[in-house]
């Protein structure tokens, strides 16, 4: 089982909030805090129609070349535990119609301070702590 965290995404753009998993991807690599999204996430972050300023790119998956959006600093992050929560962390939105899922990136992941352990078994703490944590099903 990969690893899953809960998360709550609030939109800089009104303010518009959701809870949902992520998955930390290891393999999505940026150089910014980054996190891609579907459409329906975007939309209901009132990110999707199109935001002014948002930019076309080709972004190099693990599926291939695609055609995403990128919409900077569009979002505030964090992850939520039953027990604590991570600070916030303002990070650009990827919009890629592709996606069945919301995806952290390895730079947002290291500024959210997830530390991944075992990725097979899913098991991760915060950077700053003992306590092994599961990954969300």
């Amino acid at each position: 089982m990969p690893v899953k965290v809960r998360i709550v995404l609030k939109s800089m753009l009104g303010g518009r909030e959701v809870h949902s998993t992520a998955l930390v991807n290891t393999g999505f690599t940026s150089e910014a805090p980054d996190i891609a999204v579907p459409p329906s996430v975007a939309e209901k972050l009132g990110l999707w129609p199109l935001p002014e300023g948002a930019i076309l790119a080709s972004v190099e998956t693990g599926g291939g070349v695609v055609e995403a959006y990128i919409i900077p600093r569009a979002v505030s992050v964090r992850v939520v535990t039953s027990d604590r929560t991570s600070r916030e962390v303002v990070a650009n939105v990827l919009i890629n119609p592709y996606l069945s899922e919301i995806l952290i990136s390895d730079y947002l992941a290291e500024e959210l301070g997830i530390q991944i352990l075992y990725p097979r078994r899913g098991l991760w703490k915060f950077v700053d702590e003992d306590k092994i944590r599961e990954s969300i099903a």
